[in-house]
């Protein structure tokens, strides 16, 4: 079964475009580096007070989580992150476990 994920991030406001920028670099290193990465989109939270951030990541197994995780991108958003002083609060990241609904018709 596919293991899905949601992590919210918290750019700091004048953070914001900088943040938006290492997705785009992150999404395209994770879609050509990861075939066990099926879905993952970045989206701006509208009704979110402060910046918000999602990122709904669906993958394969805990073997394709375990290679997103220790890959040298990740490594490099929290050496980024960190060095340029970049989120107000830090990452959260939550594996969900579906209980009820459908994901598509």
């Amino acid at each position: 079964m596919a293991i899905k994920i949601l992590a919210l991030l918290y750019p700091k406001p004048d953070k914001t475009a900088r943040v938006e920028e290492i997705a785009h670099e992150l999404a395209s290193f994770v879609k050509e580096n990861e075939s066990g990465a099926l879905q993952y989109e970045w989206f701006r939270v509208t009704d979110a007070e402060t910046p918000t951030i999602a990122v709904w990541e669906t993958y394969t197994d805990e073997a394709a989580v375990s290679a997103h995780r220790t890959s040298s991108k990740m490594g490099w958003l929290f050496e980024i992150a960190e060095k340029e002083d970049n989120f107000a609060q830090p990452i959260k990241v939550m594996t969900l476990q579906q209980f009820a609904g459908f994901e598509s018709r």
